[in-house]
């Protein structure tokens, strides 16, 4: 029984959550992201992103089969994957060591994309690891 106990301290949850900003007269800004959270640590990750603003869209558990780590793979860095209609253009920008410190140089990149008169900006904040940094008409 102590075995069931400690398999569900264990549990991953997903979190689906999105930052919202704006910036002076530029236009509101959304970036969505999953993040894997501890049972142990969801009140704790909960206060936080709501803290820093964020909307947590939904929370579900991670299915068991999927959420097993390989202990000898390290943790995937953090990166912001932005998209832009026009010009049709897909960027990455990183790596960062964790979501707060990608999140935090996130809208200095968007900004730049505006300058340069980019239009359809979405951002993303994912851990991965993109093969090909930019891509123009994915």
């Amino acid at each position: 029984m102590l075995e069931a106990n400690n398999q569900g301290e264990n549990q991953i949850f997903l979190y689906e959550v999105v930052f919202s900003g704006s910036s002076g007269s530029l236009p509101q800004r959304f970036s969505r992201t999953v993040l894997r959270v501890p049972k142990s640590r969801m009140s704790q990750e909960t206060q936080r992103l709501l803290r820093q603003g964020a909307k947590i869209l939904s929370i579900r558990p991670l299915d068991p089969e999927t959420a097993q780590i390989k202990p000898s793979l390290p943790p995937q860095p953090w990166w912001i994957e932005i998209t832009t209609s026009q010009p049709k253009c897909l960027y990455y920008f990183g790596p960062f060591e964790s979501f707060s410190e990608a999140l935090s140089y996130q809208s200095g990149y968007i900004e730049d994309l505006q300058s340069e008169s980019a239009l359809g900006i979405n951002s993303e904040i994912k851990q991965c690891q993109p093969e090909v940094l930019t891509q123009e008409d994915f």
